[in-house]
C-alpha cells in the first residue's frame, strides 16, 4: 500500500502545473490617498485624559484655585485613566508637562469671561456635581 501512494504522489509531481498561470493577471486595486484621514487614533480614554490634562493645565496657568471635592475627583479621575493606560506616574508626569507645554503655546485667555475660563469652570462644576 505504500508503494500505491508514493506512486500516485510522483505522478502528481510529475503534472504540469495548473492552468491559472495562464490566466490574465488581475487589475491592480486603485490606491485612494486621503490626507485628512485620521491614521493614528488615540483610545477614547487617552483622548479624555488629554483634555483633562490641558483643563488642569489651564487651571494651573490662570492660578485658579480648584475647590472640593471637585480637587479630589478630578486627581482619582487622572490616575484611573493614567492607570487604564498602563502609565506610571513618571510617565504621567510627562505626559502631563507635554500637554501643559502645548496649552502654554497655544495661549489661555485667563480672564473672566474667556471661553478658555468658562470651560476650565464648566469642568470643574462637573467634577463638583454640578
Amino acid at each position: 500500500m505504500p508503494r500505491l501512494a508514493l506512486a500516485a504522489f510522483v505522478v502528481a509531481a510529475s503534472l504540469p502545473p495548473a492552468f491559472a498561470q495562464d490566466a490574465a493577471p488581475a487589475a491592480a486595486p486603485q490606491i485612494t490617498i486621503d490626507p485628512a484621514a485620521a491614521v493614528n487614533q488615540l483610545p477614547r480614554s487617552a483622548q479624555i485624559l488629554t483634555g483633562l490634562y490641558a483643563t488642569l493645565a489651564t487651571l494651573e496657568i490662570c492660578a485658579i484655585d480648584i475647590p472640593e471635592p471637585a480637587r479630589t475627583g478630578m486627581s482619582a479621575h487622572r490616575r484611573q485613566m493614567e492607570a487604564s493606560l498602563s502609565m506610571d506616574e513618571a510617565t504621567g508626569t510627562k505626559a502631563y508637562e507635554v500637554v501643559r507645554a502645548d496649552v502654554e503655546k497655544t495661549g489661555v485667555d485667563c480672564s473672566e469671561a474667556s471661553a478658555d475660563r468658562q470651560q476650565a469652570d464648566a469642568v470643574i462644576a462637573i467634577y463638583n456635581g454640578g
